[in-house]
């Protein structure tokens, strides 16, 4: 973030000299007073009024001017910003959100959001005023002795008073962001499983453990808010005290030592206005704690993606060879590997069948075979490449995987088909027909632009599979890899997959099926067993039949 930061340097810089005008018209106003009194009060001229209070409108206008270009060069930072950081973050969501080794960072895009605001706000602006302090500050000491040292007492208490919130009210809010995030993870949890929820009875029960990581945040939030509402009346109370202590001292000093009133008034103008910053960041301190924090946080997740730029050479789509070198795979915090120093290769068009039980590591060889989790140890290869020659774009384009979780996005069904690229109608037809989808799709009453809600609303489990398999092979990938692709199928889905396995087959497609229902791996050339993460067998089917007899035999 500091990096991304000074980039944009020139036009921080731009804001500071526009701060610096600011806060030097905004001494008009005080010289205006001063003069009135000292010079309008006693040649009574109103001549010298008209244009004393012309010119201190136009000061005033010019002030309107500068702080709305300052306003609007931050907000172009803030665009610049987010720009920059918000596809970073959205890209991390993806590729790290399923991954084990590398956790996700849900409330990135929050961060980012909180962060640009506080930029974007007034808050920040007392930051670009404080340097000023010391010389309003001079400027009263120079009027009179007496007075600056009571606006010196003044910005003495507020920072102390500035300095006591920050040590009380620090820790309380980060402590509630965090108890805020596990809150809302929580309710996400409860919304995704909401049948779940609903069917067991268990509504009462989430709702009191939610209640329980609420009223958490909420005690914070309220300690937070006592500490920060007290600190805002105290400075507020501060600063009035100061200006009549300033307005009784310059009437002593008028009475006893025949001080003009114009140094009085135009001395408490320029302290109401040197305390104007200090008040501004108390006053705003809630939201610049959270901007801090959003900070820290987005810098730490900055650090750890960025990666140093290489350069990769484009290779040719693979043909179909897979093979898997020693492969290891580890969960953090799970003592034993998933995957276990596994070997085995597998030529051109020929289809394995993945079977074994519960826990035996059949989708995490899946997720490795595509490339979405990195090997602990060991490679897995494509044509003899190593899956990270290839970007992940490219390696997208040339493979086709279907998850035991199937989701649609928002769009339409041939958007979906088309992997929310460009849709191309020859091309999404033909996926689906590959997919045996297509007659399905033509009875809706929309056909391929039928809408496709957040939710995927309005269509069964089983469709939704059968047009995520259409997304899959779109596009004709070389390389197949289907987790449990009958989970949600009938008997009907069932004959269209086994009809699309036996296309993919004739077309040369290297297929691997994970599979509970053996029925589907009726047409596989081999079969893998799995146990305890490693291969307890692997050979051609009649001959893994033989002692696997929940495998049915070929037709």
């Amino acid at each position: 973030m500091r990096e991304l930061l000074w980039s944009h340097r020139k036009l921080f810089y731009a804001v500071a000299v526009f701060s610096f005008f600011v806060n030097l018209l905004q001494l008009g106003p005080s010289f205006y007073w001063m003069a009135v009194f000292d010079r309008v009060m006693t040649s009574r001229s109103e001549a010298t009024l008209f244009y004393l209070t012309l010119g201190v409108a136009g000061t005033l206008l010019l002030i309107m001017m500068l702080e709305i270009l300052r306003s609007r060069l931050l907000v172009v930072i803030t665009v610049w910003i987010d720009k920059k950081v918000a596809p970073v973050i959205f890209d991390a969501l993806v590729t790290q959100g399923g991954r084990p080794e590398h956790p996700a960072y849900p409330e990135g895009m929050r961060d980012l959001h909180t962060f640009r605001n506080y930029i974007t706000g007034s808050g920040i602006f007392a930051l670009f005023d404080a340097p000023w302090l010391p010389i309003y500050l001079a400027m009263i000491f120079a009027f009179s002795t007496m007075l600056g040292t009571f606006a010196l007492i003044g910005v003495g208490i507020l920072l102390a008073v500035g300095w006591v919130n920050e040590k009380l009210s620090r820790d309380a809010l980060d402590t509630m962001y965090r108890e805020m995030a596990s809150s809302s993870r929580f309710v996400d949890t409860v919304s995704r499983n909401a049948e779940s929820v609903l069917t067991l009875g268990m509504l009462p029960n989430v709702r009191d453990r939610w209640a329980e990581l609420n009223h958490l945040s909420l005690s914070h939030q309220t300690m937070t808010a006592n500490v920060v509402g007290s600190t805002v009346s105290l400075t507020r109370l501060v600063r009035q005290v100061i200006q009549i202590m300033m307005l009784c001292a310059g009437a002593w000093l008028i009475l006893e030592q025949n001080t003009s009133p114009g140094v009085m008034i135009a001395a408490t103008f320029i302290a109401s206005r040197a305390l104007v910053p200090v008040e501004m960041l108390l006053s705003s301190w809630t939201q610049f704690a959270e901007a801090r924090s959003a900070y820290r946080r987005l810098d730490d997740f900055l650090v750890k993606v960025r990666k140093p730029p290489e350069e990769i050479m484009s290779l040719e789509p693979p043909k179909g060879t897979v093979s898997v070198e020693r492969l290891v795979f580890v969960v953090p915090g799970r003592p034993e590997p998933v995957i276990r120093g596994m070997s085995f290769s597998v030529q051109p068009g020929e289809s394995v069948g993945i079977i074994g039980p519960s826990g035996s590591g059949k989708s995490t060889l899946a997720r490795l075979l595509v490339g979405l989790w990195t090997p602990t140890a060991g490679t897995v290869r494509f044509d003899g490449a190593e899956l990270d020659q290839w970007t992940r774009d490219d390696l997208g384009r040339h493979i086709a995987y279907l998850p035991q979780t199937i989701e649609l996005f928002a769009g339409t069904i041939a958007e979906n088909i088309a992997r929310m690229g460009k849709v191309d109608a020859k091309e999404v037809v033909k996926a689906a027909e590959q997919a045996g989808v297509h007659d399905l799709v033509v009875r809706m009453p929309r056909g391929y632009m039928t809408k496709v809600s957040d939710g995927n609303s309005g269509l069964s489990g089983g469709q939704k599979q059968r047009i995520a398999l259409a997304r899959a092979l779109f596009g004709d990938p070389r390389i197949v890899v289907l987790d449990e692709p009958n989970s949600n199928l009938d008997a009907d889905g069932e004959a269209m997959l086994q009809n699309v396995l036996a296309d993919l087959k004739a077309r040369g497609v290297t297929t691997f099926i994970v599979a509970h229902r053996p029925s589907v791996l009726a047409t596989v050339d081999r079969i893998m067993v799995l146990r305890d993460g490693m291969i307890e067998r692997f050979g051609p089917r009649n001959e893994v039949m033989g002692q696997y007899t929940q495998v049915p035999k070929a037709a």
